[in-house]
């Protein structure tokens, strides 16, 4: 635990969403946890759920890309890099192919509200764990 003011950059559940712009009504935690790839995780996770429909199994399972600033290179999981790596370096990035041992890890609980009922009355729990990292993710 970090004293002083400081805080750490792993957290249980580092941010949550509510209803909103996801299909039905739903909230959980955002938990894509490892250090300076957290924020650019929660980015990453939100896109894929919220716009583009993924379930949050297959939101943990989606390749990951990762930025270093200070060093301006951009990092693809090999099959995201398979598709837009070469593109992307013939723009003039620095692209680098990497597995997914840097992207951090992801296990996550979704409530969904059946459509017209009230909150936690008339739903499912919708659950999805990274194969990039060991752990389970379980709702009922």
């Amino acid at each position: 635990m970090k004293g002083g003011g400081s805080s750490t950059a792993s957290n249980a559940f580092p941010a949550a969403h509510g209803p909103g712009r996801s299909p039905a009504v739903a909230r959980g935690p955002v938990p894509v946890l490892g250090g300076d790839m957290q924020a650019q995780g929660h980015a990453q996770w939100l896109v894929d759920v919220l716009d583009l429909g993924a379930n949050v199994q297959a939101a943990a399972d989606m390749a990951r890309f990762r930025h270093f600033q200070v060093s301006n290179v951009l990092s693809l999981e090999t099959p995201l890099y398979d598709l837009v790596g070469p593109q992307l370096a013939a723009m003039g990035h620095t692209v680098k192919s990497v597995n997914g041992e840097d992207m951090g890890g992801v296990q996550s609980i979704m409530y969904v509200a059946e459509p017209g009922s009230e909150a936690h009355a008339d739903g499912y729990y919708r659950a999805g764990s990274d194969f990039r990292k060991d752990g389970e993710a379980v709702g009922w």
